[in-house]
């Protein structure tokens, strides 16, 4: 009996402070963004549009209607600070952490069908090395300041 009130105890102790850990006094913790930043290759700007608006917009419309990202947005750069600036930058807006975690399993499917074959999708991402470069991707959870 001392042993299984001693669990309970440790157990009930641990959720306890893993609770108020994550509790923050100076805000309040909203969703999570994923932010890529993109630099188009020279004279590629309509083919990455064109690219965006007929293999990414479905699948992240996909991905609303499943629940599985709460919104999308996509940003321009009107002022370069280097020539290896980013341009573009794809923000993708998450209901949590988890969310992170489910989009490998259950994205991948939405997105295998769009593309009609996993080699297709492959194929579809190598192209997308001849119109962009990746810049950098960051995460970060948004919050409102108490």
């Amino acid at each position: 009996m001392k042993k299984a009130l001693s669990m309970f105890l440790f157990a009930a102790t641990f959720l306890t402070a893993s609770a108020a850990f994550a509790q923050s006094p100076n805000y309040d913790a909203g969703p999570v963004w994923r932010v890529t930043y993109y630099s188009i290759k020279p004279g590629q700007g309509d083919a990455f549009w064109k690219d965006f608006r007929e293999n990414f917009k479905p699948i992240y419309d996909e991905f609303k209607k499943t629940g599985l990202i709460t919104d999308y947005k996509a940003f321009t750069n009107p002022v370069t600070d280097h020539p290896h600036d980013w341009d573009i930058a794809v923000a993708v807006m998450y209901p949590n952490w988890a969310a992170l975690d489910e989009l490998d399993a259950k994205g991948a499917s939405i997105a295998t069908k769009h593309y009609g074959t996993r080699e297709a999708m492959i194929e579809a991402g190598k192209k997308r090395a001849d119109l962009r470069e990746v810049i950098a991707s960051h995460l970060a959870r948004e919050v409102t300041p108490k």
